[in-house]
């Protein structure tokens, strides 16, 4: 017999013919005529229509339980092909900050991509909201962030950890009286070395500069509000951008300061133009954390994972 069991489902499902054909976007006249041919190739009615609302008769009750396991068989059918699909797929997404994906993960990635050559990597740049969003829908396979998302159905790994510190550009007098704390651009890249590391700034001593932030809507936004609050101020903001790399060198052409993630003179050619100083405040530190969704990974997928663990920029 014709397929109606969509059509028969959906009138047990409201118990009224207007409102499944609402539901279905057909005419209410069509839906019953649809109905009424059903219910004569069976040779048995489906529904009492002389119940308010209607309700479904002895041989109407068989067939919708049929058809609720028809639903069941078809949705474990189409669960197990998505997972066939993606234990064949080889492409690897990952969402990320434009950091991440220009200056980390192309050289951290290299082994693994010449151990794999079969696999295809698209990195993803976004907001944090954006990328969250992507990764729960099935658009991407990994998120590469300083935010652990707020989702049961995803699992986030603790990564890497990374250090806020203040970049203010060299011609700024205030580094006079500040030398004791004060880092060279090669002396920040030397700082693990013995007898290279110098105290933690008092973060007061800029209170009334000129910051540059990222926009609201991210972690670093709203961390260093906090890490200037707690040291008893507002930031005096002048400028607020959509990358970390952008602040970087407005602070190199003397525009204002800013917090950068302490891994960022590893990546940008040598410059006098600016100087570091470290934090002493505990949100001055902060983990990455690498997620992805419950759903069953692909074997690349799962290699990605391991890797990661095994690997930290």
């Amino acid at each position: 017999m014709t397929n109606y069991k969509e059509y028969i489902y959906a009138v047990y499902q409201e118990k009224s013919f207007s409102k499944a054909a609402k539901k279905l976007y057909v005419s209410q006249p069509w839906l019953s005529a649809t109905i009424k041919k059903a219910e004569q190739e069976l040779g048995l009615p489906l529904f009492d229509r002389s119940t308010n609302p209607i309700s479904l008769t002895e041989a109407g009750c068989y067939y919708i339980e049929r058809i609720k396991q028809i639903m069941a068989i078809e949705t474990e059918m189409e669960e197990r092909f998505k997972e066939l699909q993606n234990e064949s797929r080889t492409e690897l997404r990952i969402g990320t900050s434009m950091f991440f994906c220009t200056y980390v993960l192309p050289a951290l990635l290299n082994d693994f991509s010449l151990a794999h050559p079969e696999a295809t990597m698209t990195f993803v740049e976004g907001s944090s909201k954006t990328l969250t969003e992507k990764l729960l829908d099935g658009r991407l396979d990994f998120l590469l962030e300083a935010e652990r998302p707020e989702s049961a159905q995803i699992t986030s790994t603790p990564w890497a950890s990374e250090e806020i510190v203040l970049a203010v550009p060299a011609c700024d007098p205030i580094n006079g009286k500040l030398e004791r704390y004060r880092y060279s651009f090669e002396e920040f890249l030397q700082r693990a070395k013995p007898n290279g590391r110098r105290p933690a700034v008092p973060l007061s001593q800029f209170e009334g500069k000129n910051f540059i932030l990222l926009k609201e809507g991210n972690d670093s936004h709203d961390r260093v509000l906090k890490i200037c609050r707690n040291a008893g101020f507002d930031p005096q903001i002048s400028l607020r951008v959509t990358q970390m790399m952008t602040a970087y060198y407005l602070v190199c052409e003397g525009q204002g300061l800013t917090f950068l993630r302490s891994t960022i003179p590893q990546h940008v050619v040598p410059t006098d133009q600016v100087v570091f100083y470290q934090l002493d405040d505990p949100l001055a530190v902060r983990d990455i954390y690498l997620s992805y969704t419950k759903r069953k990974a692909s074997p690349i997928q799962q290699e990605l994972v391991e890797f990661m663990k095994d690997n930290i920029f």
